[in-house]
């Protein structure tokens, strides 16, 4: 009887660079710390990410997509954030395994669909965001129980800017931040920079908007500033002369926005 090969690295890097490409890095190194960084929180939302990024590729593989952008994890980091969204406003049980699962296949439809359009409109985490949003309603609707977190972080202002690289993963935890920033700069020292400096300015605007205290110490203000310094970092990077107030105006224009 034929023996069947199993490629593990063709298994596991498209799951790797999937959770790298949450942060926009497709670096199987990245994404292992990034697995890592959400395990150190919870062990529950990091399974959860690792299901829906793997139902996520999955379905993209039984859907003949292309296997460059598979093995890129383009079909793995929504599913990922799926998981790890529904991971964290569900408590654990079969319920929500079958959500999730569900989440990461649909998250990879919708990415097929839009990465038709990426030329003139490229989809970042919008699959991850239409589907959390479909769901979060149909798991009240099926009364799917709420998840209990509670996380002890000290104060400062260095760990809340940590906590904003954590909370691009729904993580309100500084060691996670810290891991996250150790995956980034195993692939890209400009990527963390930009990163660090995204969230600082996140914070920095929150306080200066009068925004709650309570939500900007926990880097809920400073997430989507890590994201924009990071996307905007490859974009200008050989544009020196005036990139970093660039950087710097989108960072505060996104705290604006996520606080509406």
């Amino acid at each position: 009887m034929a023996m069947i090969k199993i490629d593990l690295p063709q298994i596991f890097i498209p799951l790797l660079n999937g959770f790298g490409q949450i942060m926009l890095q497709r670096s199987a190194r990245a994404g292992f710390l990034f697995i890592a960084g959400i395990w150190a929180h919870s062990w529950v939302m990091a399974l959860g990410a690792v299901l829906g990024a793997l139902t996520g590729s999955i379905t993209a593989y039984l859907c003949r997509c292309r296997p460059e952008d598979i093995r890129a994890g383009l079909y793995g980091f929504n599913g990922c954030l799926v998981g790890i969204a529904l991971s964290f406003f569900y408590a654990p049980g079969m319920g929500n395994v079958l959500f999730i699962a569900t989440g990461g296949a649909l998250s990879a439809l919708v990415m097929r669909r839009m990465l038709n359009w990426k030329k003139h409109l490229p989809p970042y985490t919008a699959p991850f965001i239409v589907v959390t949003w479909a769901l979060l309603p149909v798991g009240e609707l099926f009364g799917l129980n709420p998840a209990v977190t509670a996380t002890l972080n000290p104060a400062g202002d260095g760990f809340t800017v940590l906590r904003g690289l954590g909370q691009v993963m729904f993580q309100d935890y500084w060691i996670t931040g810290l891991i996250f920033t150790a995956g980034l700069a195993l692939h890209s020292r400009q990527a963390t920079a930009w990163a660090l400096i995204g969230s600082a300015v996140g914070l920095i605007a929150a306080r200066s908007l009068g925004f709650p205290e309570n939500l900007a110490v926990a880097g809920v203000f400073s997430f989507n500033g890590v994201l924009t310094g990071i996307a905007l970092s490859d974009r200008f990077q050989k544009k020196c002369h005036g990139a970093a107030g660039r950087h710097h105006l989108f960072s505060g224009t996104c705290t604006r926005i996520s606080a509406c």
